[in-house]
């Protein structure tokens, strides 16, 4: 069986980010490896026939070299040069070294406000830290992805009409691809949802064939990095 595999480029940065501890957050070439070894998990399964990849794909933002002020510093900076974008430039070199993996990037986005990040407003909501602690370390600009759905989209047809692959395993959690997995699946495909163990909509399984998520649960998370770096390291123990 052919797969074909479809990763949401923000919702798995987010989603890792959460479930992972911070040492992975800003690491390009660990994070380019779990997207490799995340994505080929889902070719192994107990029980089940082995996959074969056709491709991973992978979609993202270009890197803006947009100006913009910090929230709290108040200094204008390019954001190609901020933590987050010198991070993302080095992800998507890593990534495009993978084999059998294209990256697919959509539209830059313009910044113009900005958000607190999670870990920051649990430490405020906890009273850990007070307002006068924030940095600018602890926002990120408050922008859109643009073009990821529609190259996504696209991409769903025509694997569905040239009949390129006989499964595609969709990495996201948003509800945007529900329309091109119904069409999946009535041209036979069979169609696994990965949403890395975020709550889905009871809607979502109406267009769906399987749901399974390969990444580890947070309270594993760093037995599984362990893992990883150990030699022992096999890709049909991914699956937690």
């Amino acid at each position: 069986m052919l797969t074909a595999i479809l990763v949401d480029g923000p919702f798995f940065i987010r989603r890792i980010r959460q479930i992972f501890p911070a040492s992975v957050h800003y690491d390009a070439k660990m994070m380019a490896d779990l997207v490799w070894r995340l994505s080929a998990a889902h070719l192994f399964e107990r029980n089940q026939p082995k996959r074969h990849l056709f491709r991973i794909f992978f979609y993202d933002t270009p890197v803006s070299s947009q100006r913009v002020t910090l929230p709290v510093s108040r200094q204008s900076i390019d954001l190609s040069k901020s933590k987050e974008g010198q991070f993302r430039n080095a992800f998507q070199r890593q990534l495009q070294r993978k084999r059998k993996l294209a990256v697919r990037l959509g539209e830059p986005v313009d910044v113009d406000s900005w958000k607190l990040n999670e870990d920051a407003m649990a430490d405020l909501l906890g009273k850990k830290i007070s307002v006068d602690d924030l940095a600018d370390e602890d926002f990120s600009p408050d922008s859109h992805a643009k073009g990821i759905e529609l190259r996504m989209g696209v991409d769903l047809a025509t694997l569905a009409y040239k009949r390129q692959v006989q499964q595609v395993v969709l990495l996201t959690g948003d509800g945007a691809f529900s329309s091109a997995a119904e069409l999946l699946r009535h041209e036979g495909i069979d169609v696994v949802l990965d949403p890395m163990w975020q709550n889905i909509s009871e809607d979502l399984f109406s267009f769906i064939d399987g749901l399974r998520s390969t990444c580890p649960p947070p309270d594993r998370a760093v037995d599984f990095l362990a893992r990883i770096n150990s030699d022992s390291f096999d890709h049909e123990e991914v699956s937690p």
